[in-house]
């Protein structure tokens, strides 16, 4: 098992003008934790138009934190073997509601303990893995053609993962829609930068009022949806 000092994360998550208007609370979760497995950070988009979207994101993060701890006590190391942990406990999270009223969007990063980083969605939105050689896109916004627009845990949709050796120093970013839609994919980099150069130094309570800020200042105009971005960082590039 590793020595390595815990990895760091920061996320915030905002509702958006339109159920801002409506009178809707935020549809979006995200989730953060460290533990005997590792650093890991999910987020989650309930689908708008399920009557419980926003409980389904709630029990998607919490599914995701109770799959690794039961698979990194059994040993688990086989990102699929996780996988297939996932929807079964979502499944008796959100009970006795249906997988048809919860359905949600899942995206996680885990640094394991033993390693490896494993980064794996279901659903649209924005996973990234940066390293000193560049990005690794696991899923990325529609204008780039890497979204899966229509796959939701409750429709029993396949993940789309990859797993990393970790080299030292490096970051993930999640997002929902919200976010990853106004993205342009010719400038993740920067926009990773940014987060890195403006964020990644300062107090977590302080960290997290700050993104909260910029995601309700969300300078694309006419945008509408809820808003969550969570960074996954190796200690190595908060030094660098």
């Amino acid at each position: 098992m590793s020595n390595r000092l815990p990895d760091d994360y920061f996320g915030a998550s905002v509702v958006g003008p339109r159920h801002r208007a409506e009178g809707k609370p935020n549809e979006d979760s995200w989730l953060g934790a460290r533990g005997a497995f590792g650093t890991l950070v999910v987020v989650s988009d309930g689908m708008g138009s399920r009557r419980e979207a926003r409980r389904g994101a709630q029990m998607a993060c919490r599914a995701v934190l109770d799959a690794v701890r039961s698979w990194h006590k059994a040993g688990g190391r086989d990102l699929d073997e996780l996988l297939v942990r996932i929807e079964p406990v979502w499944c008796s999270l959100i009970a006795p509601s249906t997988a048809r009223d919860c359905a949600a969007t899942c995206l996680f990063a885990l640094a394991h303990a033993y390693g490896q980083v494993h980064v794996a969605a279901i659903g649209d939105g924005l996973a990234l893995l940066r390293t000193r050689h560049g990005l690794e896109w696991i899923v990325g916004p529609r204008s780039g053609g890497f979204a899966n627009e229509t796959a939701a845990l409750g429709h029993s949709a396949s993940w789309t993962s990859r797993s990393f050796p970790r080299a030292g120093g490096e970051v993930v970013v999640l997002a929902t829609d919200g976010v990853a839609d106004d993205l342009l994919p010719e400038r993740i980099d920067g926009f990773v930068q940014w987060l890195m150069d403006d964020f990644a130094g300062m107090a977590p309570s302080q960290r997290w009022r700050a993104l909260q800020r910029e995601l309700k200042d969300w300078p694309t105009p006419h945008h509408t949806d809820d808003k969550t971005l969570v960074v996954l960082m190796q200690r190595e590039a908060v030094l660098a």
